[in-house]
């Protein structure tokens, strides 16, 4: 009887290990008894490693956000040149006065309405700093003065400005040098984009990996619950015919609350596994609620074995580290505002020019206060005044009556033009801002260059890190099986011992939990090499590349 109880369990246990077996291309079926996550078939999409990556660049958020970096970088730039761009400027005033006065040239009050305005076009010329401007200046004046020999005087004038720096200034002004900047700063936020980016798709598929081994995991721990409970059933068996104590049938239920700890255990691992996942992949759809769950169709122990060259992953990483990019271009950077800094420094030296015309009209002469007729109010020669002039005022000749007339004079040769030349120069005494921002930029370059070769002992360190990982992790795959093959082996002696009557089933037990702890080392050991194969590509800089992720694409704004 104590034969053919043993025999039946054999049966039962070797027939569960048979059906618990994960097949090549496929999840594991959920073995009898188990419990597994409970996912709605709607809920579950199956994904390739590929196809992760993919939705990962397209529905990240981590990504979505990094998209706007580059656009803000070029329009940084696009503010910088806009330091060159034309400033239309306009200005307009009227003043109306009247004023009591007392004066032999004014009537009992002073009356004038003035009205004048300016517009033109400013601004800067690239690189050379020198600032132009060209300005249209007019003003109409009508007043009771008798002084002015008419009382609505029209001018106007047009002029031709330059400000030539020939020192500070002149080249490494501040705007062009925020327009270098700004341009190697597009190339920074650029390459900061592709370094974020490949940290992303490799946490996917890190992620990826992850939930296949905790999958995998899960199944290892329901094959395991499911062989302590069918030794508890037989060893009740065994203890109600009298062959067992009372203790071995305690240490077998003891055995199951250990596995269905370890089980429930795995089976959060994997939801949070899930969720990680869910997250990189598809961002947003990670809801309070959700029943989504992802089957991975790439399988880990489904690798090709590479060869390792450390010296030729080494020479990628220096062409394609974005690291690197970065640090040459913050030189480049340093350089440029060393200069701006030399530049500063230097005394002001600026050649100061400009080229105008001007033009007159105007109407209604003003007449004597003596001339005029105090009856009429005409202006008449008055004999009988020795201080009345003895002439009534008209139109000057040469000079128009209405505004437009005042442009005549602009095309009258040079009789009526305004030349202006000149210089500026300062210095500060003894200067030390301008020294000690050049000592600063000397400093920051070459903190700059430090940095680059920082940045290349760490590319070299992080590649030959990745390749010994690579390979050990190669090795630990191959000792893994090694441990998997020898652990089946045992169990299959111990069950030909256990027909034999040579062993028992706590025996027979204890070597299916060596398998199962082999098993786990084998999960464990292919994730860390999918990692390592992941880990070896970031550090080449060509993670990207190698997954066929063209930058241009996945910079697009969704």
């Amino acid at each position: 009887m104590r034969l053919a109880i043993v025999v039946a369990w054999l049966m039962l246990c070797g027939g569960s290990a048979v059906a618990q077996q994960p097949g090549p291309g496929g999840p594991a079926p959920t073995p009898p008894g188990a419990t597994a996550p409970s996912v709605a078939p709607g809920d579950r999409i199956p994904l390739s490693l590929a196809e992760a990556v993919l939705l990962g660049i397209e529905n990240n958020t981590d990504v979505k956000l990094l998209r706007f970096d580059p656009p803000i970088a070029d329009y940084d730039l696009m503010a910088a040149w806009g330091a060159y761009d034309p400033n239309l400027f306009g200005e307009y005033t009227y003043t109306s006065t009247n004023l009591p006065v007392a004066s032999t040239f004014f009537p009992s009050q002073f009356i004038e309405r003035a009205s004048q305005g300016e517009a033109g076009l400013a601004g800067l010329v690239p690189k050379l700093g020198w600032s132009y401007e060209i300005a249209y200046a007019g003003n109409g004046t009508q007043t009771n003065s008798l002084i002015q020999t008419l009382g609505t005087t029209y001018t106007s004038s047009l002029t031709a400005s330059l400000v030539a720096p020939l020192l500070k200034g002149a080249w490494w002004g501040g705007a062009w040098t925020q327009v270098e900047l700004t341009g190697i700063g597009t190339g920074i936020a650029l390459e900061q984009f592709r370094l974020r980016l490949m940290d992303i798709v490799r946490s996917i598929e890190d992620g990826y990996w992850n939930v296949a081994a905790t999958r995998q995991e899960l199944e290892v721990s329901n094959k395991s619950l499911e062989t302590a409970r069918a030794l508890l059933s037989q060893t009740k068996a065994q203890y109600e015919v009298g062959v067992v104590s009372r203790v071995e049938v305690v240490e077998a239920e003891a055995g199951v609350a250990d596995r269905e700890f370890r089980q429930i255990a795995a089976r959060t691992f994997y939801r949070q596994a899930q969720d990680e996942l869910i997250d990189r992949v598809y961002g947003p759809r990670l809801t309070p609620t959700t029943t989504l769950e992802i089957e991975e169709l790439d399988r880990p122990e489904d690798f090709v074995k590479f060869a390792l060259d450390p010296e030729a992953s080494t020479q990628r990483a220096m062409e394609r580290r974005p690291e690197l990019e970065i640090a040459h271009d913050l030189v480049e950077q340093s350089v440029i505002s060393l200069q701006f800094a030399k530049n500063q420094r230097l005394p002001q030296l600026d050649l100061v020019g400009s080229y105008g015309t001007n033009g007159l009209a105007g109407n209604d002469p003003n007449c004597p206060f003596s001339n005029i007729n105090r009856t009429t109010g005409a202006c008449v020669q008055n004999p009988n005044d020795p201080l009345s002039p003895p002439f009534v005022p008209q139109q000057p000749a040469g000079i128009g009556t209405d505004y437009s007339d005042n442009t005549d004079f602009w095309f009258d040769g040079n009789k009526n033009r305004v030349w202006v030349g000149g210089a500026l120069f300062s210095i500060p005494i003894p200067n030390r801002t301008g020294r000690a921002n050049v000592s600063i930029g000397e400093l920051e370059l070459r903190k700059a260059q430090t940095n680059v070769v920082r940045v290349e002992q760490d590319i070299v360190k992080e590649v030959r890190q990745a390749v010994r990982n690579l390979e050990s992790a190669l090795q630990g795959v191959e000792a893994a099986e090694r441990f998997v093959a020898a652990s089946a082996e045992q169990l299959r002696a111990e069950r030909i011992r256990l027909e034999h009557g040579e062993s028992t089933p706590f025996d027979v037990l204890l070597r299916e939990q060596d398998l199962t702890q082999a098993e786990s080392q084998r999960i464990t050991a292919l994730r860390v090499y999918r990692g390592s194969v992941t880990a070896l590509d970031r550090a080449q800089g060509t993670l990207l590349e190698d997954r066929g992720i063209v930058l241009e694409d996945a910079l697009t704004l969704r």
